[in-house]
């Protein structure tokens, strides 16, 4: 009876082992419900019907008057940007636009704060096209050639398989501060409201107050692999991923990117062989491949994923100030639980052999994503 007992035990444990290290999946196609709606001069936009509107407690000023023309003609005239701090006197009510999404262990928060009484396709909407899904059947598309130049499309560099589009707040910068005004411009016409807002940076020690973000707070220490859509302009505008707890960003060696760039032709025009390609940041945080910083080609939209390490209680923030930022969803590999418990250990071997996603065995040298002692790594 004791045996059984014992037995039994172990098997108890075995299963919450188990639990703990499942992959947990969500999907923004799958799990958000979008409604077609047709707005005047815009057009047909899929707008997130999940929003949830809610006061943020930060406390913001407005001018209470109207400048009688644009006083801020260039965003680094300090002298202007002063003039308009002092004179925002007046308390400033801003919304912020609010959907969730939950796995066993994470917990995501979307948040987007727009100019006040902007149209709803400007808060959390669906967008994206075939071309763009990150999932096996466009990955795994075969080859395209452009005269001598020819590129795989492989589903191996599919690291996760989303259904389909992302979610994206149309505006709302991430911003730790924000003083409000309006003026009129040569045509006698009101415009507003323009902000003077101070960015987020690498050691400012804050967290935005306001604009789009998205926050994923993670019970337990594990991997995260986040499917992501990035716009222009990276050339100047970094990413971030920032730990909760100190409000630094996580270091560059600690996250992993990889990802294409909109359109085709790029890539082969590149001379790469494969659609996916490896990215890194510099010590500003602006994304780059191997040839540097991507100067005039940073109108090109990015697709594809960011992973890092997490631990367990945190919250991670991930942003980009001045960049539209999207979100196809995310997946989560727990390591170990909130009470410190880790994962059983394995023996591993450098010379173990080498297979890639669809389990075949392939050589050391093979390029791509593979998998080694159980475990998928980026062989560059």
């Amino acid at each position: 009876m004791k045996k059984f007992f014992t037995f039994v035990s172990m098997a108890l444990v075995a299963m919450s082992v188990n639990a703990q290290t499942e992959l947990e999946k969500w999907d923004a196609s799958e799990k958000l419900t979008f409604a077609t709606q047709n707005f005047e001069g815009v057009g047909d936009r899929d707008v997130l019907q999940e929003m949830k509107k809610s006061d943020n407690q930060n406390k913001f000023k407005k001018v209470p008057t109207i400048y009688e023309n644009d006083p801020l003609p260039d965003a680094n005239d300090q002298d202007a940007r002063a003039k308009i701090i002092a004179d925002a006197t007046e308390d400033l009510q801003l919304d912020d636009y609010i959907f969730t999404g939950e796995t066993t262990n994470v917990t995501l928060t979307g948040v987007c704060t727009p100019n006040p009484n902007e149209l709803s396709y400007n808060y959390w909407m669906k967008e994206g096209n075939d071309n763009q899904f990150l999932n096996e059947e466009n990955l795994g598309a075969g080859e395209y050639t452009i005269g001598e130049n020819t590129i795989t499309f492989d589903k191996s560099e599919c690291l996760v398989s989303f259904g389909g589009k992302y979610v994206k707040a149309q505006h709302g910068n991430p911003s730790i501060t924000a003083y409000q005004y309006y003026f009129i411009n040569d045509d006698k016409k009101e415009v507003g409201p323009r902000y003077v807002e101070d960015y987020y940076t690498k050691d400012c020690g804050e967290l935005p107050k306001k604009g789009a973000y998205f926050k994923f707070n993670v019970k337990s220490a594990g991997k995260l692999i986040i499917g992501f859509f990035l716009n222009n302009n990276l050339n100047a505008n970094p990413l971030f991923i920032v730990d909760g707890d100190t409000k630094a960003p996580l270091a560059q060696d600690e996250i992993s990117i990889l990802a294409f760039r909109n359109n085709r032709n790029y890539e082969v025009e590149k001379g790469r062989t494969t659609r996916m390609h490896a990215y890194t940041l510099d010590e500003n945080y602006l994304i780059q491949d191997e040839s540097g910083i991507m100067g005039a080609d940073t109108n090109r939209k990015l697709y594809g994923y960011i992973s890092f390490n997490t631990e367990a209680g945190k919250d991670y923030y991930m942003f980009s100030p001045k960049s539209q930022m999207g979100l196809y969803g995310f997946e989560f590999t727990p390591t170990g639980g909130a009470d410190g418990i880790t994962e059983i250990a394995t023996t591993t071997s450098d010379n173990a052999p080498v297979y890639n996603l669809a389990g075949q065995r392939v050589s050391n040298d093979t390029k791509g994503l593979l998998i080694k002692n159980g475990k998928k790594f980026i062989n560059k």
